[in-house]
């Protein structure tokens, strides 16, 4: 799931998200100062398909604004949905999840161990 912030000063009095479901490969930055969410065209869907392995069965590439460079979900199905509710309160797309919360008292959690695959170079 993507969320995003409100910021009423710019105008943002909503909070958006965006869902992605039965994701099977991804490449998303940490932060989105706006964000473009399209179906990939087929050169693009071509070039992932060449680097994400496995079977796609439904799958369909979304890139996460202009380039591939900005990121990538691969995923059988994409939902987005919007609330005035503060973005203190809980997700309105997945209301059972418990989405994590920043605490700046709490001690920060361990780095998740980073696994290195080459991307494949094209010739």
């Amino acid at each position: 799931m993507l969320r995003g912030q409100q910021d009423s000063e710019q105008g943002h009095s909503t909070t958006l998200e965006v869902l992605f479901k039965d994701v099977s490969a991804l490449s998303v930055r940490d932060h989105y100062p706006s964000l473009t969410i399209r179906a990939a065209s087929s050169e693009e869907e071509e070039e992932l398909r060449g680097a994400v392995s496995g079977p796609w069965y439904d799958a369909r590439a979304f890139v996460l604004g202009e380039r591939l460079l900005g990121g990538f979900v691969v995923a059988g199905t994409v939902s987005w949905g919007e609330s005035s509710a503060p973005e203190t309160y809980g997700s309105f797309l997945v209301p059972e999840y418990d989405l994590p919360r920043f605490n700046p008292d709490q001690p920060l959690p361990t780095e998740p161990q980073t696994i290195h695959t080459p991307y494949p170079q094209r010739r």
